[in-house]
């Protein structure tokens, strides 16, 4: 019988610790707010892309499953708080197993063993339901449907409980089942994909994602409200955080007698001077829209005067000039998101306006339309599709009336986190986003207390603190608007310790004897501290591969992710050669996550 040979002694597999700055590698080629990485050290590693004409992310997944008590797999997410209800369509799944798998998921952290809910269209085993209710638990499954893609899927949380739901067309909804899963007040939500096979990729399109909060409305600055406008089948949605808005919209269009979208709105009385940035807009059909508007009415056949982007036929003037009447187009030209729009109203005369940075502006046309003092102006954004929603980010809203009080800034210390720690001597990176009500923010300085660290006058707001000592700070950053108004962010606590914390990184062993001949792999086991790693089953693995020793017959893999993903605790570990006739295990060694 052919046998493989190690002939280590315990120290031949040696776990070393060095202080790394990043635990996952980020993808930046989704939108924001998204943010996209593999989770659990999947292989092969994943990447994900998005397409703003279709409004499609294209996920590449490796990964043995999303299952059991611990995943691999690729994940585009946003971080949420509260309640949240995300649906998308899964459009195509390639097959690299049976389970291969694509579809909306929450969890509750970004570890590999987090508890979540995952709404999934696999690629030969239908549309199902799956969860880890507790972190580190196992997983359940409940079948939904023997469907494949294109198909739709729908997660809702309300508090604890989670909903799962499945639709051929995105309008009627079946429910798969609820469970209790133990998220924490923000949890992570968006596109998951693995492979189920750890030697391929699969590949998904997944389109038509719209990601809404339950608390959308509250979040609105003060004054400002937001509703559907004339019924539309789909329910819109707006939220807003550190000068953006996200903005959810059906509807069958802004035009002809009457209208179909939503709007986030505030009433004004007599002259107005309203722009924004329309960031990005997705593509529900090529006359989509989303822009400014001001209205006459809240009722679907108001008089009102708009000027959009759109994702296929650029800028557009739109206005209705009367109650019921019909409406009117003037073409502003090509162009699609980013970009500005901009409405002033000079009693009946009102004015579109066009720029590419909001600072030069183009005419685009003008209107003589009859409204009453008190009108409704805001963003206004419509799917131009019945059966589909569209998103819209949109930066920079300003609505300025003659006379108006200036309002002062808003802003947001968004980096460090509260409670971040570090070693000194350390370098970090502060950044802000900020944003004024008139369209008018001067700059946003930096704090350390009350001690100036650093200015920036234009977006993205950030400062670069470097070589910081030991002790606890509190971080702030304040906002000025040309006129002189302020205000300061919520304060950020941070910590630098003067010790390092050492964490596994590498993986040290010396080559099998049959090395050359007749092993094929290596493959690393975790299992608990005090386990006989002869009888006990793996906590965690992970394949090595087949690495070219040095000279010495010395291996070393840099395993950081793998060792990073298990949870905090005693463990020990071995090293397998696997070859075509078995394997053979090393000695352990202890190590501390």
């Amino acid at each position: 019988m052919v046998r493989l040979h190690y002939g280590l002694g315990v120290s031949a597999l040696v776990l070393c610790s060095l202080a790394v700055p990043s635990l996952y590698a980020q993808s930046s080629a989704v939108p924001s707010p998204w943010s996209a990485r593999d989770i659990g050290s999947p292989t092969p590693a994943g990447s994900s892309s998005y397409d703003d004409a279709s409004g499609t992310f294209t996920e590449d997944g490796g990964g043995s499953d999303i299952w059991g008590t611990s995943d691999k797999f690729h994940f585009v997410y946003q971080a949420v708080s509260g309640n949240v209800d995300i649906v998308a369509r899964v459009d195509s799944i390639t097959q690299a197993d049976q389970w291969s798998k694509s579809g909306v998921m929450i969890r509750a952290s970004l570890n590999a063993n987090a508890a979540h809910a995952f709404a999934l269209v696999s690629a030969a085993k239908g549309v199902a339901f799956q969860r880890r209710t507790a972190t580190g638990g196992q997983s359940t499954n409940t079948l939904g449907s023997t469907a494949q893609a294109p198909y739709w899927v729908r997660l809702v949380r309300s508090g604890t409980t989670v909903s799962a739901y499945r639709s051929s067309n995105g309008t009627s909804w079946t429910a798969m089942g609820s469970d209790t899963i133990a998220l924490g007040t923000t949890a992570y939500v968006g596109i998951a994909i693995t492979s189920h096979n750890s030697s391929a990729t699969t590949t998904a399109d997944v389109s038509r994602v719209v990601l809404s909060t339950s608390s959308d409305a509250s979040a609105l600055p003060s004054g400002q409200s937001d509703a559907d406008i004339g019924s539309p089948a789909i329910r819109g949605s707006a939220s807003y955080s550190s000068g953006s808005y996200t903005i959810s919209a059906g509807g069958a269009d802004i035009w002809g007698t009457a209208d179909q979208f939503n709007y986030v709105y505030q009433q004004v009385t007599g002259d107005v001077d309203v722009k924004a940035r329309v960031a990005s807009l997705t593509n529900s059909d090529s006359w989509a829209k989303a822009g400014v508007m001001v209205r006459a009415s809240l009722s679907a056949g108001a008089a009102h005067a708009s000027m959009f982007l759109t994702p296929g036929q650029g800028y557009a003037f739109q206005r209705r000039a009367s109650t019921g009447g019909v409406s009117e187009n003037t073409g502003g030209g090509s162009g699609t998101a980013p970009g500005w729009v901009r409405i002033k109203r000079a009693g009946s005369l009102f004015t579109a306006y066009k720029s590419t940075d909001g600072q030069t502006w183009t005419v685009v046309g003008s209107d003589s339309i009859t409204m009453g003092s008190a009108v409704y102006v805001g963003i206004a954004v419509t799917s131009h599709n019945p059966s589909s929603a569209t998103r819209a980010s949109v930066t920079n809203f300003a609505a300025t009336t003659s006379g108006s009080t200036n309002q002062p800034p808003t802003v947001t210390l968004t980096a460090p986190a509260n409670g971040t720690s570090y070693t000194a001597p350390a370098n970090m990176t502060l950044t802000a986003t900020a944003s004024d009500p008139e369209g008018k923010l001067a700059k946003v300085e930096f704090y350390r207390g009350s001690t100036l660290l650093g200015t920036d006058t234009s977006s993205p707001f950030s400062f670069s603190w470097t070589n910081v000592a030991a002790g606890s700070y509190s971080l702030t950053a304040v906002a000025y608007d040309t006129a002189g108004a302020k205000r300061t962010s919520a304060a950020v606590s941070i910590a630098v310790s003067s010790t390092t914390t050492s964490a596994p990184r590498y993986v040290a062993f010396q080559k099998s004897a049959d090395h050359a001949t007749l092993v094929t792999s290596y493959k690393l086991n975790v299992y608990a501290s005090g386990a006989n790693p002869s009888t006990a089953t793996p906590v965690a693995s992970v394949s090595l591969g087949k690495p070219t020793p040095d000279s010495s017959g010395n291996i070393q893999v840099d395993e950081l992710s793998f060792f990073n993903g298990l949870a905090a605790g005693n463990y020990i570990a071995t090293v397998s050669a696997i070859g075509t006739g078995g394997s053979t295990q090393s000695s352990s060694v202890s190590f501390t996550r």
